[in-house]
């Protein structure tokens, strides 16, 4: 038995659906932001976007959490505007001195017209 999702909203590039899309570039990203802070006014809910987790024998894990990435864009208020079929195409995540640089691009996405 397969699974059928009928309509899926293609400005969502972590459920795009196969077929032929064209994407135009329109605007480079390049975002600045502390790896570390807090949630609200009473400092509650502090939050790390990259957590370094120290392992056995000497081995490290890194682990990048996306969901508080998009949360932190969204409070600080540097998540890019879009119009009508844009993404936000995230590409790169760097950090240096705790400051995590989000690096990719908007792009308009549009159904290919054979």
């Amino acid at each position: 038995m397969s699974d059928f999702i009928e309509n899926v909203s293609y400005n969502n590039p972590s459920l795009m659906p196969i077929g032929n899309y064209d994407i135009d570039i329109k605007m480079p990203i390049e975002i600045d932001l502390d790896n570390h802070g807090d949630y609200g006014s009473k400092k509650e809910g502090n939050y790390s976007i990259i957590h370094k987790i120290e392992l056995e024998e000497g081995r490290e894990l890194l682990m990048v959490d996306l969901v508080t990435l998009k949360k932190v864009l969204d409070k600080e208020g540097l998540y890019p505007k879009m119009k009508k079929n844009e993404v936000a195409s995230l590409c790169q995540l760097t950090m240096l001195d705790d400051v995590v640089t989000v690096r990719g691009d908007i792009v308009k996405v549009t159904k290919h017209k054979k």
